[in-house]
């Protein structure tokens, strides 16, 4: 049987559960902030928006304001977003951490 590669991850990530939305050129989408880092967000998408790996994207949430990425990956109706790190998207993230955690 192969072995299965173990990626590390550079930040810990948290599992998270509440809406928002990712706008990128192609599309508009509702969906689930799965899981959360300070380098990047997993997104579970209500429709598909033909999102492809490298393109520029906006996330917007009650939760965490507005941020923007990069799609990282995408599979199925799940995309990986490396977010534009930033001394806003930090305080955004953290203050997420702080009062809805």
């Amino acid at each position: 049987m192969p072995q299965q590669q173990v990626i590390e991850r550079k930040a810990k990530r948290t599992a998270t559960k509440f809406t928002g939305t990712v706008s990128c050129k192609n599309g508009k989408s509702r969906g689930i902030v799965k899981d959360l880092s300070p380098a990047g967000i997993c997104f579970q998408l209500y429709f598909d928006i033909n999102a492809k790996t490298g393109q520029e994207v906006t996330i917007e949430s009650e939760e965490l304001g507005h941020l923007t990425g990069t799609v990282h990956w995408y599979r199925s109706d799940k995309i990986g977003i490396k977010l534009n790190i930033s001394s806003n998207t930090a305080a955004q993230i953290s203050s997420y951490y702080k009062f809805f955690r």
